[in-house]
């Protein structure tokens, strides 16, 4: 019984967390471009909140990245990338993982582009980074999600004894998902 009600507590605390990223990084539309070879090129910017950071890691596996799940029709070669990050496209998109299982679960579709950009120099807290775009063929607007890897910051509890927990501050790697919601400007326009 005190396993089930435990195993319910996880989850319901996973679904809390991943339903409300409200105090970490997220992922937004800031414009849409309708091309007029009838394509739709999508501007993003990643926001992070004031105790996370974007590191950069000594292996492909370690850094942090955001992944856009499900860009259907994705025009190879469109996507953009800021100074400082690198894109790639796989029909599995990289998910945040721990010892090889997944730490959060979007929803991917099989055989369909994502779109992630890893950080090769770091990024401070509380910055938004512009300049990520990706053109794809599709010309309807369709809701989003995203997962990101990320590094947060806890400082040191004031007050506690050396050597005791939480008395030393403390660096962790940390997984996301959200939604990508429909922007204002192009919630009018449907």
């Amino acid at each position: 019984m005190l396993k089930t009600f435990g195993a319910a507590l996880l989850l319901a605390c996973g679904l809390a967390i991943a339903a409300s990223p409200t105090s970490a990084l997220q992922v937004v539309v800031t414009q849409v471009e309708k091309n007029t070879d009838g394509s739709m090129t999508y501007h993003f910017a990643v926001k992070t909140d004031q105790g996370e950071t974007l590191m950069p890691g000594g292996s492909k596996i370690t850094p942090d990245f955001v992944t856009v799940y499900n860009f259907y029709g994705l025009i190879d070669g469109s996507a953009k990338v800021p100074a400082g990050w690198e894109f790639s496209s796989e029909e599995s998109g990289r998910t945040p993982a721990l010892n090889g299982y997944p730490q959060v679960l979007p929803l991917d579709v099989p055989n369909t582009p994502n779109l992630t950009w890893t950080v090769t120099k770091p990024v401070a807290p509380g910055e938004q980074i512009d300049g990520f775009a990706a053109t794809t063929r599709v010309g309807t607007i369709v809701q989003g999600q995203y997962t990101a890897q990320v590094t947060r910051q806890s400082p040191a509890i004031q007050g506690v004894p050396a050597g005791s927990p939480g008395a030393a501050a403390k660096v962790s790697k940390q997984a996301l998902i959200g939604a990508i919601p429909t922007p204002s400007f192009l919630a009018d326009a449907k």
